[in-house]
């Protein structure tokens, strides 16, 4: 292909040539990478692209100012990740100078599109800008890891016939999903802007919504990382629900992601969708630096905290001796968990988001007749030992605006048999706070605080917590109560303490 200034091109392909290598003894009549890239022009319905692909710079070539305007004016850029990428230099130089020369997220460039040749946790000496992009893009992966394999292959390697029926399956698939992405997003442009040239660029587009842009969406389905040898599995179920307006996230993995960037990331995926999705075997997993447990358990628990729907999925339940692991074992133990063929599964997924859409839209056209009332005020009782009059009333402010309802007693109102029944002042209440401002009346406030837990216990109140309310004179005063229900408290934990009724 022409590499003058002034060409254009759709995809640019960013590759070491030593993965294009002809394999002796072979009927490979061109590399993988050759091979891959005419592929993406092929199939039915591809948008017609022109791709650039340099077969004759190598190792140790100058990255001269031809490839530096053909990698400007190229569109998109399509990485294909390797060991062999990563210790070259000019690979290096085409993904700088284009994230540079293209108006996007550096950390998330819309038009760059990665792949996988190996799993990444293979690779040595990755440098910032490709640990970066790794976390939060990967569009396909052409490595699979057959069960009598001792290390990962590349499918489709060195022929897609010739690596074997499961690896030839494996390939056509990654490459049904990379053309599909590099495809959405080309037209996307184009149609966004039509009188443009193709080097016109638009920014903050998800491949992933343009894909869904053809269809109503059903929903959103975060569909967990799995375990290498599920990563099949988990890439027919993603072909099988996208074609039915499903979107699933996350748009790259969560593999290569520090403890804080996975708990931030999946956290803001978990919020945008309405079903989690887990595929399992016994392979429990890896555990990444710094993780408290393997990832699948991770996404796991963070699902069940958010209160999202779930649905889990194996080929066979296994024995309690098939997992040496406990907390993999807890994962087969579970109310969600399918264990059908997978077929079956999607048609589950799919009937479960109906129904959801079904209840929200009735919900949503109820709330358009009968608008839901404001939100309902918390009452909290306030028993103001101490008297000090200036405490109470800010206390009592802050607490009105944090949309409570106070409730107390009366200055030396008498409590027990012969006064105030407690019980009925409590009953409605949702919380009480005793302050505590003076260390010298120790003595009075741990009674009366004793005597208010005595009658919650004895009438079944449904009083959730209670907080001792500290100053700075007796935070380090001890009262000698030790429960979960009642803590203690100061002005900077009150926000907290009122959020969690």
């Amino acid at each position: 292909m022409p590499t003058g200034s002034e060409q254009a091109h759709d995809v640019f392909v960013s590759y070491a040539h030593a993965d294009n290598e002809k394999p002796l003894g072979s009927a490979a009549q061109y590399g993988w990478v050759t091979t891959l890239a005419h592929n993406l022009n092929t199939g039915p319905g591809h948008y017609r692209k022109n791709l650039f692909i340099d077969h004759r710079l190598k190792p140790g070539d100058v990255f001269s100012d031809d490839l530096v305007t053909t990698v400007e004016h190229s569109t998109l850029l399509l990485l294909l990740l390797s060991q062999n990428y990563i210790e070259s230099t000019w690979c290096g130089k085409e993904l700088d100078h284009f994230v540079r020369t293209h108006a996007n997220d550096p950390d998330k460039p819309t038009d760059v599109f990665v792949v996988e040749l190996f799993p990444f946790e293979t690779f040595a000496n990755v440098p910032a800008n490709i640990e970066n992009l790794r976390k939060r893009l990967i569009h396909a992966q052409f490595w699979h890891k057959p069960a009598d394999a001792s290390a990962p292959l590349l499918a489709g390697n060195p022929t897609p016939q010739e690596s074997g029926p499961d690896s030839e399956r494996h390939y056509w698939r990654k490459l049904h999903e990379l053309r599909n992405a590099i495809d959405s997003r080309l037209r996307t442009l184009r149609r966004d802007q039509p009188s443009s040239s193709s080097t016109t660029r638009t920014t903050n587009v998800s491949p992933v919504a343009s894909h869904q842009s053809a269809t109503a969406t059903l929903g959103t389905v975060l569909l967990a990382d799995t375990t290498d040898d599920l990563v099949p599995q988990r890439s027919a179920v993603k072909a099988a629900l996208e074609p039915e307006g499903v979107v699933i996230l996350p748009e790259g993995d969560y593999v290569g992601l520090t403890p804080e960037e996975f708990n931030i990331e999946f956290a803001r995926d978990l919020a945008r969708c309405e079903l989690f999705v887990q595929l399992l075997s016994t392979t429990v997993g890896r555990t990444g630096k710094g993780f408290t447990a393997p990832l699948p358990q991770l996404q796991f628990d963070g699902a069940i905290s958010a209160k999202l729907p779930i649905l889990q999925w194996c080929e066979r339940l296994p024995g309690q001796a098939d997992i040496a692991d406990e907390g993999h074992r807890r994962l087969f133990n579970t109310e969600y968990l399918r264990a059908t063929n997978r077929t079956s599964f999607e048609s589950e997924i799919l009937a479960r988001l109906r129904v959801i859409k079904q209840v929200a839209e009735t919900a949503q056209a109820a709330a358009a007749v009968h608008p839901a009332p404001g939100p309902v005020k918390k009452l909290i009782f306030v028993d103001d030992v101490a008297g000090e009059k200036a405490l109470n009333e800010k206390l009592r402010a802050w607490l009105r605006g944090a949309n409570c309802d106070v409730r107390g007693l009366p200055p030396m109102a008498p409590l027990g048999n012969n006064g105030i029944d407690i019980a009925q002042v409590l009953k409605p209440c949702r919380a009480g706070i005793t302050v505590f401002a003076d260390g010298a009346k120790r003595d009075t406030v741990y009674n009366r605080l004793i005597f208010f837990l005595n009658q919650i216990a004895e009438c079944h109140l449904p009083l959730a917590r209670w907080g001792i309310y500290v100053t700075p004179g007796t935070e380090a005063a001890d009262l000698g109560l030790t429960s979960a229900d009642v803590i203690t408290i100061d002005e900077r934990r009150l926000a907290d303490f009122v959020r969690g009724l």
